[in-house]
This record gives C-alpha cells, structure tokens and sequence, in this order.
C-alpha cells in the first residue's frame, strides 16, 4: 500500500487527489462506481486530499469489508443476503 500511495502521488506532496486514489483503488482490482468512490473521498479526505495515513485506512476498510461481503456471496455473483443487524456489526467492525 505505500508503494500504491507514493507512485500516485506524483506531485509528492504527501496527498492523493480523488482521481489518483481511483486509479490506486482499481489498481488494487477494486471496481468501484462513481458514487461509492465519492463517499470514501467525503469521509477521508481534507480538501479533497487523502493523506498517507487516511490512504491505508481506505485499503484496510476496503480489504476487510470486501472479505466479509465475498464470504457472503457465497454464487459469487456481486450479491449477499444479509439482515440489518449483521450489516452493522461488519460495518462498525471493519
């Protein structure tokens, strides 16, 4: 994940902008739409920059919940049947 963040932040200021944290995020094999890709650069960001430490915090949080949706979809088809209090305990555990 540091290699990821230091070859997209080209201008080396220590900051990602929303369009390399994209193409960081689809390097990863991750295929975001538009709309979620925005909620984490909302949540994480300053001034739409992303900093080194938000950065890993975004590949941390995308990796585990990625790991508790896949061990949901079980058709392995982009889709899993959960109930609500299943869906807060992996999102406020991740």
């Amino acid at each position: 994940w540091k290699n990821t963040f230091f070859q997209y932040d080209r201008d080396r200021s220590g900051t990602v902008e929303p369009h390399e944290l994209h193409a960081a995020v689809q390097s990863w094999g991750y295929n975001l739409s538009p709309q979620a890709l925005d909620v984490i650069v909302k949540r994480y960001s300053n001034n739409f920059r992303i900093s080194f430490d938000d950065f890993i915090s975004i590949a941390v949080r995308l990796r585990l919940l990625t790991d508790q949706f896949r061990r949901r979809d079980t058709t392995q088809t982009g889709y899993a049947n959960l109930g609500y209090d299943e869906f807060i305990r992996i999102t406020m555990y991740c």
